[in-house]
Formats: structure tokens, C-alpha cells, sequence
């Protein structure tokens, strides 16, 4: 004969008993075995399935790549044409553009654009020698992570969750004792909050898998910002000095307005100056 343990509120041998799911923890399988005495056997507990077998763990190692590289571009003083040709590489790999920052340059600084790509891992080294011709790396750094561990630790967790979901569901489908009821929900809802966060630091991982983050620094060769179109060649530079020697005219005649109101000021105060000098030199 089996015995089957139950609670104040529930006969012996019903499914949905506090017993079967104890601090919460639905891991244990109910109980089977025969007819009772009473031959009641609409009451035996049913035996749950058994849970699927796990698959064999996958023979290749999962690896997040990441690389930073420093290029000082070919283009004098045009980084943003380089960074858009940067972005069209990350396009044709199948990759995107995350984040794009620009900074026009200024007297002690040079021109830089700064973008953060995601390319597939398997492309990412095409995609460096791809960016290397648009001008001079001066630095380059290239990481690999093994984090197969934690995607294996993930994924097992997740199952295991999944599980005790499963069996939480099924308890509370057969319970008919409130309290037991109430007490598989609470246990469902904090399980499978853990279950959706379990899987979103999966999504996570598995995207840092698949797409390799590359921060590419793309530096103008000389400080200030870009040159303007119409400045480039030997006649641009002609009309930059002569544009350059217009404005230090300008500013030159807007100084000397600026400055004439303090030499009338000046003048009149050594006027005055001179004029207590004149009368004193009389009285005596």
C-alpha cells in the first residue's frame, strides 16, 4: 500500500496539495501507486511525462570578438567622408552602425568621427582590412572572449525553469484546494519572471555571438576642422588667402571704430590736463 501525504484542506491522494510543489519547489513528481482500499481511483495522482532528454552539448566554442582601431585618415581634414565609407563597409558585411559621433576639430584639436559597428563575427576581420585603407592605423586591439560556459550555464538554467514551470501549470490546472492554488501562482509568477530574465540575458549573449562590436576612431591629419569644398588645391588656397587677408582688413577697420571712442575720451582728458597745467604756470 502507498501512502500519500496531504494537507488540512485537501483529502488524501488528491493532486493539487501543498505537499506536492513544499516551499515552493515543484522539482518532486507526484506520487503514483495503486488503488487504495477504498478503490477510489479517480483521485490517484497522476504521473507527470518525463521531462524531454537534454540535447548534446554543441562541439564548437562561442566567442565574443571585440577591436578598437585608430585611423588617421587620407583625406586631409575630411573624416566624415571616411566615416561614411566606413559605414558602407559595415553595410555590405551585413552589419549596421550603432552609434556615430562627430567633432569638428578646432585650434589645438583635429577633426575626429567616432563610430561604434556591429558586423558578423565571422566577417570581422575582412572588415578591418577593408577600414585599414582608408588611411594610417595607428592602433589597433583585438579581443576574443570564450564565454561558452556561461551560454552552456544559461541555456541549462532556462531549461530547468521551464520545467518547473511546466509542472507549476500543470499543478494548478488539476488543484482544487484554494490555498494550494494561491501558493503555485505566487511560485509561478516569481519563476517565470526568472525564466523571462534568464532569457533575455541570453538574447543578449547570443547577439554579442553573432555580431562583433568595432569602435573605429577616424582622425583628420591636421588640427582645425575640415576644409571647406572651395578650398582645395592650389587655387583654393590662393582664394583662403585672399578671403583670409579681406577678413584681417575687416576686423582691422571694425577695431579702429571700436577704438575711437576711447581716444576722444583720452584727448579730452589730456586736454584738460593741460589746461590746469597752463593755469597754474600763470598764477605763478
Amino acid at each position: 500500500m502507498t501512502l500519500v501525504a496531504c494537507s488540512a484542506g485537501a483529502p488524501p491522494g488528491q493532486p493539487g496539495s501543498a505537499e506536492e510543489f513544499a516551499a515552493g519547489s515543484p522539482t518532486a513528481a507526484p506520487l503514483t501507486g495503486p488503488a487504495n482500499d477504498s478503490g477510489a481511483t479517480d483521485n490517484a495522482p497522476q504521473k507527470m511525462p518525463p521531462a524531454p532528454p537534454e540535447a548534446p552539448p554543441p562541439t564548437g566554442r562561442d566567442v565574443v570578438k571585440t577591436a578598437t582601431m585608430t585611423v588617421t585618415v587620407a583625406d586631409p581634414g575630411n573624416p566624415v567622408a571616411a566615416a561614411d565609407r566606413a559605414a558602407g563597409i559595415a553595410g555590405d558585411s551585413g552589419g549596421r552602425v550603432d552609434t556615430r559621433t562627430e567633432y569638428g576639430g578646432s585650434e589645438l584639436d583635429p577633426a575626429r568621427v567616432t563610430l561604434t559597428l556591429r558586423v558578423p563575427a565571422d566577417k570581422l576581420d575582412g572588415v578591418i582590412d577593408r577600414l585599414k585603407a582608408l588611411g594610417t592605423v595607428d592602433a589597433l586591439d583585438l579581443r576574443a572572449e570564450d564565454v561558452t560556459s556561461r551560454r552552456v550555464d544559461l541555456d541549462a538554467r532556462i531549461t530547468a525553469l521551464q520545467t518547473s514551470v511546466d509542472r507549476l501549470l500543470a499543478i494548478m490546472r488539476d488543484a482544487r484546494d484554494p490555498s494550494a492554488l494561491i501558493e503555485a501562482e505566487n511560485a509561478l509568477s516569481q519563476r517565470q519572471a526568472d525564466l523571462d530574465s534568464l532569457r533575455a540575458q541570453r538574447a543578449a549573449l547570443g547577439d554579442q555571438i553573432a555580431l562583433s562590436t568595432l569602435t573605429v576612431d577616424l582622425i583628420a591629419p591636421d588640427v582645425g576642422g575640415p576644409a571647406p569644398q572651395q578650398y582645395r588645391g592650389f587655387l583654393g588656397q590662393v582664394e583662403r588667402g585672399w578671403d583670409a587677408l579681406v577678413d584681417t582688413g575687416t576686423h582691422m577697420f571694425l577695431l579702429v571704430g571700436l577704438m575711437l571712442p576711447w581716444v576722444g575720451a583720452v584727448l579730452v582728458l589730456l586736454a584738460l590736463v593741460y589746461a590746469v597745467f597752463r593755469l597754474a604756470a600763470r598764477r605763478r
